[in-house]
């Protein structure tokens, strides 16, 4: 596969290429090869975005089902020396999912950085809870929550101490097991009020690269 240049050879911060690395942190990978880069998302619009923030012409190609959730996956795979040299440097590595820790990020794009992480692999959960209704009929509420998600417990605490320092919103630190997973894994979950101003956050302007179907949902939060 011939190497793909992007056009900013000194990968200079910008709010694609911050986004980016959120998604290759969360559903990236980087080979043993020192050269190429892979991102799997069972979500082609996911791809579809990835591919243009770093303005790559590759095709989009199909995973082997996984063996353990038997769902269909996609990916893309690139040669970028240069690139890959960069993330090494920034924080990443090759078989990250245990050993991942703090990446470097210029707070100027780090709300860039955590919405590629949301998108790769977070969640934004909203339903309408009637659990009190026996109790008042008006106890009605519109529930909202954010999980943010990681496999190493060191890079979650470094994402919830930059978010905390940052924002001044602390979330709640969880350790999680599922029946899909060895190993357990970690949840930075975050509450109704501290979500609309993560939300805030991260989509702070319209036109920002992103995952159309959580940004629906994030819409509804963000003119409170």
């Amino acid at each position: 596969m011939p190497a793909q240049k992007l056009p900013d050879k000194n990968f200079i911060w910008a709010p694609d290429l911050a986004y980016a690395v959120g998604l290759i942190t969360t559903d990236g990978s980087l080979s043993k090869d020192k050269r190429h880069i892979i991102f799997t998302s069972s979500d082609i619009d996911l791809l579809k975005t990835f591919k243009r923030c770093l303005k790559l012409k590759i095709r989009i190609t199909k995973n082997h089902p996984s063996l353990i959730t038997k769902k269909q996956s996609l990916r893309v795979q690139f040669s970028n020396v240069q690139l890959y040299n960069w993330l090494i440097k920034i924080g990443l590595c090759p078989n990250k999912t245990l050993r991942l820790g703090k990446i470097l990020i210029p707070d100027k794009f780090f709300p860039d950085f955590v919405r590629g992480h949301l998108d790769g692999d977070g969640s934004i959960i909203t339903y309408v809870d009637y659990y009190n209704t026996d109790k008042n009929p008006k106890y009605i509420y519109q529930r909202l929550i954010i999980y943010l998600i990681s496999a190493s417990k060191n890079h979650l605490i470094w994402l919830r101490d930059n978010i905390k320092r940052m924002k001044n919103i602390h979330g709640s630190f969880q350790i999680r097991k599922n029946h899909f997973r060895k190993r357990p894994y970690y949840v930075l979950k975050f509450s109704k009020k501290e979500s609309i101003i993560l939300l805030k956050w991260i989509y702070y302007k319209k036109g920002l690269p992103c995952l159309k179907r959580k940004y629906k949902i994030a819409k509804r939060f963000l003119k409170n």
